[in-house]
Order: C-alpha cells, then structure tokens, then sequence
C-alpha cells in the first residue's frame, strides 16, 4: 500500500508504471522501451535517476519484485510488476494530468521576463537564434516522427511526439512575430538597464 495514495506521481514513475500494465520487465527493459518510444523526449531519464524510482514505487508498494535472476555474465536482473494499488495511483495520476491544465514553468518563458534586460537588436539577433534552432528541432521531429509512422509503430505511441512538434511551431510563430514586432517598434522598448 503506497505511504500516500494522493501525492501525485513524478514523470518518471507515470513511465514506469505505464510500461508495466503492459507486462512484468526489469529496470534494463523500461529503459530500453523509453527510448524506443521516444518517451525520453518527454521526460527527463538517467539510468540512476531510472532505478532510484524503480525502487522508491516498490517501497510505497506501488510495484514489487516478481523474480531476480541472471543470464551468462550479466549482472542480476530484478524484474518488476506493478501492484494493484499502484494501477490505481497510476490511473488517478494520469486522469488528473489530462483533465486539469497545470501551471509549467519553462526557462524560456523566464528568459522572456527579464528580455528587455539586453538592447533590443541583440535580443532580436538571440530571438533569430533560437528561431533557427527551433527550425532544426522541427525538422527533426517531423523526420523522426514520419519514421516511426513507417516502422509500424501505432500512432497511439508517437502522440506526445506530435504534441512536442506542435509546441515547437507555436513557438516558433510567437519568436518570429516577437522579432518583427521588435523590427517594427510594435514592441517599445526600454532604455538600456545599466
């Protein structure tokens, strides 16, 4: 039984316990499914950071060891499943995160709050930066997201990918418009902080 069946779950534990009601693996296996899936995309996975979870869910019972073994020279493997308590935690947390808009806190949005810190044509010159690397990050994501689409992979597993591509053309269209408005003097800007 979890030590707080109302705390909402890390990222991280929402991967691992949705890749578990898919069926029982070891820590190796999560890893190796997350990237595939590119979930890693859309969240942060180190393997420490990976088996730290693994074994905070087991010690708030939301999942358990099933068996440990070892194949040739390997090292051990413990294998996973989740628990019904966590199933429950895991589908509470996920129903919450779709049905109710979260406040994020991006860097970008904290760089863009302290933006009139710099002269304008240098703010504009960054803007066009990062407008080039959003580019790339767009053209990117749609190579890699059409890829998938022709391995077989169901749609259903690339959708946090559509999602980021989305988010990176919003984004892109809202610095393009930032820096005509920054060209055009739409923007007014400040005098130099010192």
């Amino acid at each position: 039984m979890p030590t707080n069946p109302y705390r909402a779950l890390t990222p991280l534990s929402l991967v691992i316990l949705d890749l578990l009601t898919e069926r029982a693996m070891h820590p190796y296996e999560m890893q190796q499914l997350i990237r595939e899936r590119h979930m890693d995309q859309v969240v942060k996975v180190r393997a420490g950071s990976l088996y730290h979870t693994v074994e905070r869910l087991c010690r708030t019972g939301l999942i358990e060891a099933v068996e440990t073994g070892r194949e040739g020279r390997r090292p051990e493997r413990t294998v996973y499943e989740i628990t019904e308590a966590g199933r429950d935690q895991f589908h509470a947390n996920l129903r919450e995160l779709i049905r109710v808009p979260e406040a994020e806190y991006p860097l970008f949005g904290v760089a863009m709050a302290m933006l009139d810190a710099l002269p304008a044509q240098e703010a504009k010159e960054l803007l066009r930066r990062r407008a080039v690397a959003l580019e790339a990050r767009l053209a990117g994501g749609e190579q890699a997201l059409a890829t998938l689409a022709k391995s077989g992979l169901p749609r259903i597993h690339t959708i946090e990918t559509e999602y980021l591509l989305a988010m990176c053309r919003g984004e892109l269209a809202w610095v393009r418009q930032l820096m005509d408005e920054i060209d055009t003097g739409d923007l007014p800007w400040p005098g130099q902080r010192t």
